[in-house]
């Protein structure tokens, strides 16, 4: 394991332990926010942390999962890997995360035959994959800013997008799409604090006929996936169900998962 991930690693656990104090919490959290591979790092780590604690369905797998890193050992290292021990829960975690991407790939497989059920951060994710990556032009092709930005949007020109739908909303407060369109962006590029705190604005805006800030606040809780994120997302994707308000049908839907 390199020095990078095993001082990520360290953060993690100290973070999920709650052994960090205020600052180094929220210095973690503003990383976790823009680092990408820090993300993904824990994320992984989250997922086979909760395997490791559900030892009567992991027993039952134990001899299979061993077999496989001793296959995965042979094929892809040259060097000698320790065979990772089933009886140290701590053990199994640091080989698992500190292996090559072909190894976290095989246990994430592994785990999916384990684990038929969809959880509600998949589904956000594909919510948001079919629903939010492309917007509709709405104006017979009208060239004004808002226009500009959806097309930008759909090109993935995010930078752009957000400079125009930003300009849009600081010259037109009441322009409840623009400021939609500034939290979508920051959604699909994984911003998930400044999306949240648009669509808690969006949401604010209680004179809408249709209004999906509730929603959309509850899939950016999903996708972000930190402790805590999915019980508020269940109580908000519940106030929608009760509101009727938009996006309910799909809330009926993820809370029934």
């Amino acid at each position: 394991m390199n020095n990078i991930n095993s001082i990520n690693i360290d953060r993690i656990e100290s973070y999920l332990t709650a052994n960090q104090s205020p600052e180094e919490k929220l210095r973690f959290e503003a990383d976790l926010e823009r680092d990408k591979e820090l993300y993904a790092l824990f994320n992984l780590y989250r997922t086979i942390n909760g395997e490791m604690h559900n030892t009567q369905k992991y027993s039952s797998h134990e001899t299979a999962l061993k077999s496989t890193l001793q296959k995965l050992n042979a094929a892809y290292f040259k060097s000698e890997v320790p065979v990772v021990r089933m009886s140290a829960d701590k053990k199994l975690l640091r080989v698992a995360m500190s292996a090559a991407a072909v190894l976290a790939l095989v246990l994430a497989a592994y785990f999916a035959f384990i684990y038929t059920e969809v959880s509600s951060t998949q589904l956000a994710n594909r919510y948001v994959k079919k629903e939010l990556m492309h917007l509709s032009l709405t104006m017979d092709g009208a060239k004004d800013s808002l226009q500009q930005g959806i097309a930008a949007y759909n090109d993935k020109n995010y930078t752009k997008a957000i400079q125009l739908f930003e300009s849009v909303y600081k010259a037109h407060p009441d322009n409840s799409d623009a400021l939609k369109y500034m939290g979508m962006v920051y959604l699909v590029t994984d911003e998930h604090n400044k999306a949240f705190q648009l669509f808690t604005e969006l949401a604010a805006k209680k004179e809408l006929f249709s209004n999906p800030g509730l929603f959309l606040k509850a899939v950016t809780l999903l996708q972000r996936n930190l402790p805590g994120d999915k019980e508020q997302a269940r109580q908000l994707l519940q106030q929608v169900i009760d509101e009727k308000a938009e996006g309910s049908k799909e809330a009926e839907r993820w809370l029934k998962k």
